[in-house]
Order: structure tokens, then C-alpha cells, then sequence
């Protein structure tokens, strides 16, 4: 059918790592990723409508019920499940409508799929509109973890993006849209709550200073989970002639901080995989501050910082990757003493996939 061909988003889940059950995905991902596009949808109808969007880009309940994501039986390959804009009959809107809205938002996909900071803002064409968007693919690509990837594929299966680049983009369009003397993401202590004002106090560890800020509906399970806790706040962080937050405005995310060790198998790229089963894991810590996230591998030498974890492990895996394509693949009369104690050890832990 023409329409559900041009309504189409088919959602394609890949394990990173080869395992058994791949045509299986944990319930969590899925929703998370379903969630992310739903809502895109929802923002691109408000904004191709000419709705005002409020601070906390409520959506109305007559762009809910007539822009709603549809999924059909999910069939093998990883994990693929189809979804498509469904229409609800001509005296709710017209079927061009729905047409116009899965266009847009997969021209905005292709945007991050590119990278193209222009073409995004071209295709999101009111600034008011562009946190939130970032936010709600934020949160459909960034909740697949280190262990799965998430396509997004036409009817023909042709990939309009991909996790991996999206996330990137993503990132990179979130710090472009912040000003001289802000930040991106503070760490502070969750406080208090207000559920009716959706307003969160934050306590700042490095100066017991306590800041408040509006938040979106979607953050609100996380409050719940980590009540008291630890938690990371993206979104724009004003700062103080000394450094220090001291407004939090636009908050797009909240993620609880997690300083459990790394299990060097999910660190491994693609080609790499353990010689024996072994217990070898990175360690993770906060910085005195609580804003900064450090890592350390004596075994390999590794040791990094980043201001969230995933950046963290994003970090690790690209040190990984460096370590055995420039020190195990090297030949021994090149390298130096420890670099090549260091390749021995690299043998020792892991090889190819191939030999």
C-alpha cells in the first residue's frame, strides 16, 4: 500500500557483539526507541501545524491522537520491527497530513544521519522546536546501550540512519547550540521534586548550592528511580564568574550517575573477541567534584576521563581500537620496550575474530 510505504519506519535492532538469541531485544530498548520516535513525530506535527511549543514541549492530545505510531508484527533479522504513521479516517485529518509529517521527520533523520547542522535546521525550521527534537532522538538512539544497534530502514530496508552516527550528531548539535558561559550537563545531588510545577531542585556538591529547573514529562520515571541519588542533568547549564552552575535552563535529559566497572568484553570492537574467559574489568570513579567520570585499566595502560559515561565508554572503545591496530598489529622490531610488553599482553587477553 502507496500510503503505509510513505508512513513507513522500519526499526532494525543488531546485537554489537556476536551472542545467541539476536533475534531477541530486551523490552526496555524497544520501548525506548519507539518512545523517541513517537514523540519526534508528535513535534514535527506541532511544528508543521504552526503550534507554539512551551518550555516543557507539551504535546497536545489532538496531535496524539491523530499522528500515532502503528507497529506490526516484528519479524526476524536481528530484531526488526515495522511501524508506520496510521490514519484514523478523513474527519480527524486529511492523509496528506501524515504523508507531510513521516516526510519531514525523515529528512530530519537523513540530517543526523549526515551530520548536516544546516539541513537540520532547514528542516526544523522553528528554533523552539530543535531542544526538544534533540532530546527525543537523544533518547531513542542513546537508550540502545553498548550492546545493540538501532537502524531506522524505509519499506525497501534502505538505512536512513544509524545509531552510531546519530549519537554524534546528536552530541555535536546539542553543544552547538550553547553560548559563551554555559555548559552542557551538571551532576549535582536529586533534591526535591514538585510533580504538579515539573520543577527539580538540584544540590550542587562543590558548593552546597541548591538550583532548580524545569523538566519534560518523559524525565519523570528517572526522578523516581533515583530518588536522593546521583543524577547527570543535560541540558543548558549557566554558569557563575567563578565556573560553578548556577541556572539550569532547556533540560532535555537526566541520566543517574553509574560508577560500576566495565566488563572489558563490551569494550571490544567488532574483530576482537577474548581468548579465555576472564574476570578483567575497568574501573570507574567521580571525580572529588562529582562532574567528571575517570577511568583506569592498569593491565593495558588505560586510563581516561569524560564528563557522562557513555562519552566514557565511547573513549574505551576507541582505545581498544587504537591499542590493537597500532600496537598488537605492529611488528615487534617497531615498537618500543613497553609497547611491545604491551602487544604481548594484548595477545595474551584477545585475538581476531578471523584467525
Amino acid at each position: 500500500m502507496d500510503t503505509e510505504r510513505e508512513t513507513f519506519f522500519g526499526l532494525h535492532f543488531e546485537p554489537r557483539y556476536e551472542a545467541e538469541g539476536s533475534h531477541a531485544l530486551p523490552a526496555q530498548n524497544l520501548v525506548q526507541a519507539l518512545e523517541g520516535l513517537q514523540r519526534t513525530i508528535h513535534l514535527v506535527a506541532m511544528m508543521k501545524e504552526g503550534r507554539e511549543v512551551k518550555t516543557r514541549a507539551r504535546v497536545t492530545r489532538d496531535i496524539e491522537e491523530r499522528f500515532q505510531l502503528h507497529c506490526e508484527t516484528p519479524t526476524a533479522g536481528s530484531f526488526y520491527q515495522p511501524t508506520f504513521i496510521a490514519e484514523k479516517g478523513e474527519r480527524l485529518f486529511s492523509l496528506d497530513d501524515t504523508r507531510e509529517v513521516a516526510q519531514i521527520t525523515r529528512n530530519l533523520l537523513i540530517s543526523i544521519a549526515k551530520g548536516d547542522e544546516q539541513v537540520f535546521k532547514q528542516t526544523v525550521v522553528d528554533s523552539a522546536f530543535r531542544a526538544p527534537i534533540i532530546a527525543s532522538l537523544g533518547k531513542m538512539f542513546g537508550g540502545q546501550g553498548a550492546h545493540y544497534r538501532l537502524s531506522v530502514e524505509d519499506k525497501a530496508g534502505n538505512v536512513i540512519v544509524e545509531s552510531g552516527s546519530a549519537t554524534d550528531a546528536l552530541e555535536r548539535l546539542r553543544q552547538s547550540r550553547l553560548s559563551p558561559g554555559t555548559h552542557s550537563i551538571v551532576t549535582g545531588y536529586f533534591n526535591k521534586v514538585d510533580f504538579k510545577e515539573r520543577k527539580l531542585s538540584l544540590l550542587i556538591p562543590s558548593t552546597g548550592r541548591l538550583i532548580s529547573c524545569l523538566y519534560e514529562d518523559d524525565i519523570e520515571p528517572t526522578l523516581l528511580e533515583n530518588a536522593r541519588d546521583l543524577i547527570q542533568v543535560v541540558g543548558t547549564i549557566e554558569l557563575d564568574e567563578d565556573g560553578n552552575p548556577h541556572r539550569i535552563t532547556d533540560v532535555q535529559e537526566v541520566h543517574p550517575v553509574n560508577t560500576d566497572a566495565i566488563d572489558i568484553i563490551e569494550l571490544l570492537p567488532d574483530y576482537l573477541k577474548a581468548n579465555e574467559l576472564n574476570n578483567l574489568r575497568v574501573s570507574v570513579e567521580l571525580s572529588e567534584d562529582k562532574q567528571t567520570y575517570f577511568a583506569r585499566l592498569d593491565e593495558l595502560g588505560i586510563e581516561h576521563a569524560a564528563y557522562t559515561r557513555s562519552d566514557l565508554i565511547d573513549s574505551l572503545e576507541a582505545e581498544l581500537d587504537f591499542l590493537w591496530r597500532n600496537v598488537a598489529r605492529e611488528e615487534d622490531n617497531k615498537l618500543a620496550p613497553k609497547a611491545a610488553l604491551l602487544k604481548v599482553e594484548l595477545k595474551r587477553l584477545f585475538k581476531e575474530i578471523s584467525e
